[in-house]
């Protein structure tokens, strides 16, 4: 099976790449070891922390915030494309301080009211009328109105099924097991093998999230990436008035639009097993009921843990050609920024494959290592 583009890999960033590169007209198929979005995609938040990232300045924040320019075009696009709506959260994303914290962020606060960027800062009161039933020992908050949150599985669905739609195939349960490759530098992947495809592509995308790393050994490539734990709830919150998300420090309240929210998530770097824990559960209550007393009243719904790729040895993510392949590319170890960093990603990996370019110019502190 022939095509000009295969990704491997379908959670949200294999899906926006699958997306971009056919909507650009080629030929593409997806491949991966289970469903869509059922790695790090699934256990994702979906908060899209552009404009109230912590660092005033950088590359990293520089991907960050041309990625949420993209989004809400990307996501006019897809509903377009689907003729539907979908549920995105423009409610923006209330930071609250701890006094310890407010000089930190003065410098972003000036950093993106110069650039051009709509970043508030609120003191308790304000913070209080905004979102009612916080505690009340804050110092303040910073809110961004123009930041979202998106459900990320129904936004990767909508990726897929958009790119079904301009012609993209779709396999799933179809683990890549090995690879052909040319016999002299530079290396052309040319033929890669799954349980029940031969599939030969002009290029080939490796956003395989945490399995990337195993794939890419198999190419001569090293990649170590770090299975970081994230565990988060869902409640039912009645007799609350929700409107933006809430941060507080790594804890996370987004409104689901239903009197239901989810809390989270955990960053656990050395997890003794994948799945949910009654610590992590118990952790995760007790803040979200010292963030909002009333939460004490509120009915635990669901408690679900996945594992998100954080690149070793160099930032996340992992983006550009693949050192010593003319026809490898790499959109990986995301990290916790997977959802918020899809359009620019996709964008990137298409115009390198169209043009053999892009716009980015802090594109090599993010490109592959050499082994």
């Amino acid at each position: 099976m022939n095509c000009d583009a295969l990704v491997i890999g379908c959670g949200v960033v294999g899906c926006a790449i699958a997306y971009e590169l056919a909507a650009a007209g080629l030929s593409v198929i997806g491949v991966d070891a289970g469903e869509p979005a059922s790695g790090a995609t699934g256990a994702s938040l979906g908060v899209l922390m552009g404009v109230c990232s912590r660092q005033p300045s950088g590359e990293v924040v520089q991907l960050r915030l041309k990625s949420l320019e993209q989004f809400d075009p990307l996501i006019a696009r897809l509903e377009a494309d689907l003729g539907r709506t979908l549920p995105v959260n423009r409610r923006g994303i209330l930071r609250l301080l701890q006094e310890e914290e407010v000089a930190a962020w003065r410098e972003t606060l000036a950093a993106r009211q110069q650039a051009g960027y709509d970043l508030q800062w609120l003191s308790p009161a304000e913070v209080r009328s905004l979102q009612p039933g916080l505690r009340s020992d804050l110092a303040g908050a910073i809110y961004s109105p123009h930041d979202r949150q998106i459900h990320p599985k129904l936004f990767t669905q909508a990726l897929l099924e958009a790119a079904q739609r301009r012609g993209a195939r779709f396999f799933f349960h179809q683990p890549v097991y090995s690879f052909q490759r040319s016999p002299d530098p530079p290396f052309r992947v040319e033929v890669v093998h799954t349980p029940s495809l031969t599939l030969a592509a002009g290029y080939v995308v490796l956003a395989a999230g945490l399995g990337s790393s195993a794939l890419a050994k198999e190419l001569g490539l090293q990649m170590p990436l770090q299975a970081v734990k994230g565990q988060a709830l869902r409640i039912q919150a009645a007799g609350i008035p929700w409107g933006p998300v809430v941060a507080d420090g790594d804890l996370n309240l987004v409104p689901l639009g239903d009197g239901s929210l989810w809390v989270g998530a955990t960053v656990e770097f050395q997890p003794p097993h994948a799945g949910p824990t009654l610590l992590a559960l118990q952790d995760l209550l007790t803040r979200a009921i010292r963030l909002c007393p009333a939460l004490a009243e509120a009915r635990l719904l669901e408690h679900w843990a996945g594992q998100r790729p954080r690149p070793l040895g160099q930032r996340a993510p992992i983006l550009g050609p693949a050192p010593g392949y003319a026809n490898l590319l790499v959109a990986t170890g995301h990290y916790r920024n997977g959802v918020l960093l899809a359009p620019i990603s996709a964008a990137i990996l298409r115009d390198l494959i169209l043009e053999g370019k892009t716009d980015l110019d802090t594109l090599s502190a993010f490109a592959p290592r050499q082994k």
